[in-house]
């Protein structure tokens, strides 16, 4: 199989080109970067793996839907109208999309939303993510997939509110929201479920990056034979 990793100059990129050369079942791996050729006859590709910036999408998906090539997605910070493109481009390819590749990641996904589903709106809840310093997008891509399933357990969606300041008392039914930046953190996230009488805090932090990469390499090998649709890590590990 031919791997090409859509981002090569970044740390994911090259954390995923250096894992995937050391697996047997990758024939050839090939990056790409923002000033190369995307219509040189020396690229190819059985699948894609993009870890690069919201910007190279629209080349990204013209890219893997002139080849009819499988598509994983790693980026986050997309706009509405850009997660709408990558959903109407896995009517016509295999996708898989998913803000963390990680496995401990999409079990917390599950379980936040098993946990607002039991409480429902019993508590008050809390979203905290920290990242390094050098993140662009805030909050994590991952935290809003948080707050994305906790308001499907819930059944609902309610209201957000973005950190706090001056005289804002909390309103019933809220879900906070709170971004930390700072240092060399790879990736933490908490969901806090907050009773008068007790609290439950579900948390998962990632120690490496080689983590994400880890699932993106998975994801490229599950997509690579998957039918044309739209899939995310939930199928990728079975979960």
């Amino acid at each position: 199989m031919h791997l090409l990793v859509w981002g090569k100059t970044g740390k994911m990129g090259q954390m995923m080109i250096k894992m995937a050369k050391e697996d047997p079942f990758w024939r050839q791996v090939q990056g790409i970067g923002s000033h190369d050729d995307v219509d040189s006859e020396h690229l190819k590709a059985d699948v894609v793996i993009d870890f690069s910036n919201p910007r190279a999408l629209d080349a990204v998906l013209d890219f893997c839907l002139k080849r009819q090539c499988p598509l994983v997605i790693g980026t986050t910070g997309y706009s509405e109208e850009q997660i709408a493109k990558i959903q109407t481009a896995a009517t016509k390819i295999p996708l898989v999309y998913s803000t963390n590749m990680s496995l401990g990641m999409n079990l917390l996904f599950s379980l936040v939303k098993k946990t607002a589903s039991i409480l429902k709106d019993s508590v008050d809840i809390e979203v905290v993510e920290a990242h390094h310093n050098r993140k662009k997008d805030a909050p994590s891509g991952s935290a809003c997939t948080i707050i994305e399933a906790i308001e499907a357990g819930l059944g609902a969606k309610h209201p957000h509110v973005h950190g706090r300041v001056g005289e804002a008392p909390r309103q019933k039914g809220e879900i906070g929201i709170h971004s930390l930046r700072g240092g060399n953190i790879v990736g933490r996230h908490e969901a806090w479920f907050i009773h008068e009488l007790e609290s439950l805090t579900l948390v998962h932090e990632a120690h490496d990056r080689s983590v994400f990469a880890k699932g993106a390499l998975e994801a490229a090998k599950y997509v690579v034979g998957a039918d044309i649709g739209y899939y995310d890590m939930t199928h990728v590990l079975g979960l």
